[in-house]
């Protein structure tokens, strides 16, 4: 997964020199940019594309599940035979969400009040014979399941006054609890910071996933990073169809809000996703890369940050470029945008956290077996 090569007057082929000044702005000077180029915000919040530029991320489209088990493949794995049973625990648990009711619609502004089976009482015993895999738990996922009904039946309710984005982040912390995802969040979650490009930089995430065995492994329980992207609604309010409807894509930046540059980066993520990536990734469960998710409204994109050792350690200390061999850059991997009110969308979403689930339940037993 080579990213494009570049010809460098007096430099070898295999090393690349990576520019900010590369960016193009013609408003700006040649001197203005060199005047900034040394300049990291230190907040990931005021990251840019111009500044993610400088890491020289490669990038790659994967699936959300390949995402997972390739992640988690040097602590945990999914034998094939459980990949099969995965798709069967998928369709049971994630078409119908129990104790809420099948949907398959854009918007929650598309779903009926009455239509919600909130007082839907599914046995516990029945469901645990159709999910054949003991790291899912299945009372846990029908308790948070009524918590999500309520929940989305109260924000349901209460729409005609508009959808906040606090709104939008509690519903998704409940969805990945639903899947077994240990979560904390806004407003407990304390900032996190990192030597990047010679500076300290600070990021603070909106939810934490959290392995309660990643002590066991390295001290080191980070799974991924989600940020609940903030320019998803005007004024941090949703009031429907209405609503101006703000996207970010990779070819135009006619729908973005007003900065001062581009923030996106491939299948709309934001530059400051990537900021917090980094910043977090040195607290990661697994060696050298780190989990993410970007949510906007109710859509979801997968991301997974891989730097490798000597590079993160070359860019903590570069100030303005750094040079690394092609084989040694960044890489961003990246899933499209997932809707988790489309049955569809939903399918691939818990087939990926689930399966983060099982992984990060296996991880003592397997790293055991691999140092016996």
């Amino acid at each position: 997964m080579a990213g494009k090569s570049a010809s460098c007057s007096s430099r070898s082929s295999d090393e690349l020199d990576y520019q900010p000044s590369i960016v193009k702005e013609s408003s700006q000077s040649s001197s203005s940019l060199c005047s900034t180029e040394n300049d990291v915000p230190s907040s990931t919040g005021d990251w840019t594309q111009s500044l993610v530029y400088r890491l020289g991320l490669r990038y790659a489209h994967k699936l959300p599940f390949e995402m997972v088990t390739e992640h988690m493949s040097d602590l945990a794995l999914l034998f094939p035979k459980e990949v099969d049973e995965l798709e069967e625990a998928v369709a049971e648990l994630g078409s119908n969400l129990s104790c809420v009711g099948y949907f398959d619609c854009d918007s929650l502004f598309d779903i009926r009040v009455h239509n919600l089976s909130l007082d839907s009482d599914e046995d516990p015993n029945t469901l645990k014979m159709k999910v054949p895999f003991k790291e899912i738990d299945v009372l846990k996922y029908l308790a948070f399941a009524k918590k999500f009904g309520y929940s989305l039946w109260y924000t349901l309710r209460e729409r005609q006054r508009g959808i906040s984005e606090a709104k939008y982040q509690c519903l998704f912390e409940q969805f990945l609890q639903m899947f077994g995802i240990q979560v904390m969040a806004q407003p407990e979650l304390n900032s996190e910071s990192a030597e990047i490009f010679g500076e300290k930089v600070s990021a603070q995430a909106d939810i934490l996933c959290l392995s309660r065995r990643g002590g066991v492994v390295n001290q080191k329980n980070y799974m991924a990073v989600c940020e609940v992207t903030k320019e998803c609604c005007s004024a941090d309010i949703d009031v429907g169809p209405t609503a101006p409807k703000l996207r970010r894509t990779d070819n135009t930046s006619e729908d973005l809000p007003v900065a001062k540059e581009n923030t996106s980066l491939p299948d709309g993520l934001p530059a400051q996703h990537v900021g917090q990536l980094l910043t977090y990734l040195h607290n990661s469960i697994c060696k050298e890369a780190i989990l993410g998710m970007t949510v906007e409204k109710t859509f979801v994109t997968f991301s997974r940050l891989f730097v490798a050792g000597e590079t993160m350690d070359t860019i903590k200390r570069s100030r303005g470029s750094f040079k690394v061999k092609e084989e040694e850059r960044p890489i961003l991997y990246h899933s499209k945008r997932y809707n988790y009110l489309l049955e569809e969308d939903r399918k691939e979403i818990v087939k990926a956290i689930l399966a983060l689930t099982i992984l990060e339940h296996r991880i003592p037993l397997f790293t055991m077996m691999k140092n016996s």
